[in-house]
C-alpha cells in the first residue's frame, strides 16, 4: 500500500510565522499550490482519501479537483495537534525545537504533546496496515501530523526533532 501525504496549502498565519487557529483559511498562494499539486495527484491512481476535519485541509482537497468517485473519509486522527493557548502565538516567542520535540512535554503544558500525536498517528497507520490493502491512499493533513507520519516510517530521531518534512502542498510518499 502506498501512502501519499500532503500538508494543506499556505495560510497567512503560517506565512507570517504564527501558530494558526483551526479556522485559518488558505490564502491565495495556498489555493494556487493546491491547484498545482492536484495535477500531480491525478497521476497517482488514488483509491481512497483521508482528510483532516479542519477547513484548510478540506479546502485544499476540494481544489485538487479529483475524481468524485474516490471515497473521502474525514479522519479526526489526522487533525492538527491541539495548539490550545498557543494559537496565534508568533513562532519567535516559542522554543521551536522544543515545541515540536517528541521528548519535550514539560515546557508547554497546555499543548497536546507530540508523543500523543504520534500515538494517534501510529494507531491510524497500523489500522490501515492491518487492512492488507493494495490501495494508493492520500492523506490531506497538517505540519505536525506530517512530522508524526515521518517518524512512524523513519523512526523518531534520538534528539526528538525532525527535519522540515512538511512543506505546504508537497507530496511525501511512503510504503506501508
Amino acid at each position: 500500500m502506498k501512502i501519499y501525504v500532503i500538508r494543506h496549502g499556505e495560510t497567512n498565519m503560517g506565512k507570517n510565522n504564527i501558530i494558526a487557529t483551526e479556522d485559518e483559511p488558505l490564502n491565495e498562494t495556498g489555493k494556487k499550490q493546491a491547484i498545482e499539486v492536484g495535477k500531480e495527484i491525478k497521476k497517482l491512481n488514488i483509491s481512497k482519501i483521508y482528510c483532516s476535519p479542519i477547513e484548510r485541509a478540506k479546502d485544499t482537497l476540494k481544489l485538487f479537483e479529483l475524481d468524485k468517485n474516490i471515497p473521502v473519509i474525514i479522519e479526526n486522527r489526522i487533525k492538527e495537534r491541539n495548539m490550545g493557548i498557543y494559537e496565534k502565538v508568533p513562532f519567535e516567542k516559542l522554543k521551536w525545537n522544543e515545541f515540536w520535540n517528541y521528548n519535550s512535554d514539560i515546557l508547554y503544558p497546555e499543548l497536546e504533546t507530540m508523543k500523543s500525536v504520534y500515538e494517534r498517528i501510529s494507531e491510524f497507520l497500523n489500522e490501515l496496515k492491518s487492512s492488507n490493502s493494495n490501495d494508493n491512499i492520500l492523506l490531506v493533513t497538517h505540519g505536525g501530523i506530517s512530522r508524526a507520519i515521518y517518524w512512524y516510517f523513519n523512526g523518531i530521531p534520538e534528539n526528538g526533532n525532525s527535519s522540515n518534512i512538511n512543506e505546504n502542498c508537497k507530496i511525501y510518499n511512503y510504503e506501508l
